[in-house]
């Protein structure tokens, strides 16, 4: 039973690049295919997670994560999930745009999303600290519902760097940083108990929203 284990091994998977991230450009809830290149990448990072014992791959609904899942889901033997709340941070006017663009027209707000992209308000989108809630609490979901004692989650960029922040008891103002300077798939254990921290950090937020 879930309740008797104590712990549990996490698979963060990184969202496969589409021709907007090879162009550099800011992608939320856009739905987009995986580049070619997106695709050959996926399937070599793949390998690491063969001998696994992944019984599911969560994924959010749109394209590119759905199609990262599917690879992942081949290569290790396992089904797919689709998650509504696991999507990326609805961006507004913002998504498409190229960091340059991005810097130019709204400098505050670009310094927001490099220095502490929890604290930004997209024009038209959707506050990141809310975004980063909801993928919490779906995270927290999925955790307590596996019976394998694994679980694998694509995530886009910004929601991965935000949830090894707080597996690493990191502050989100790293969450760049360790999307930059990790693998785009790592595995983590922790104990099971920490779900509950997991999700009084989804609750927090919600409660003053």
């Amino acid at each position: 039973m879930a309740s008797k284990r104590k712990s549990i091994v996490l698979s963060l998977i990184q969202c496969g690049e589409t021709a907007w991230d090879a162009e550099g450009r800011l992608h939320g809830r856009t739905d987009l295919p995986l580049s070619t290149a997106g695709r050959v990448a996926v399937t070599e990072d793949a390998a690491c997670l063969v001998r696994a014992g992944i019984a599911i791959v969560h994924h959010s609904p749109d394209e590119a994560a759905t199609e990262t899942a599917q690879i992942v889901a081949k290569a290790v033997g396992a089904k797919t999930k689709s998650i509504a709340e696991l999507a990326g941070v609805d961006l507004g006017v913002l998504d498409g745009l190229t960091e340059h663009d991005f810097a130019e027209r709204y400098p505050k707000r670009y310094r927001q999303w490099q220095d502490d992209p929890v604290s930004l308000l997209p024009p038209e989108g959707e506050e990141v600290a809310d975004a980063r809630a909801r993928m919490f609490s779906a995270a927290a979901k999925m955790l307590r519902r596996c019976r394998s004692g694994e679980v694998a989650v694509v995530l886009h960029s910004l929601g991965l760097g935000l949830l090894r922040c707080w597996l690493a008891d990191r502050p989100p103002t790293e969450a760049w940083a360790l999307v930059r300077a990790r693998p785009r798939i790592e595995r983590y254990t922790f104990a099971v108990e920490m779900i509950d921290w997991l999700e009084e950090v989804a609750k927090a937020q919600f409660s003053h929203s």
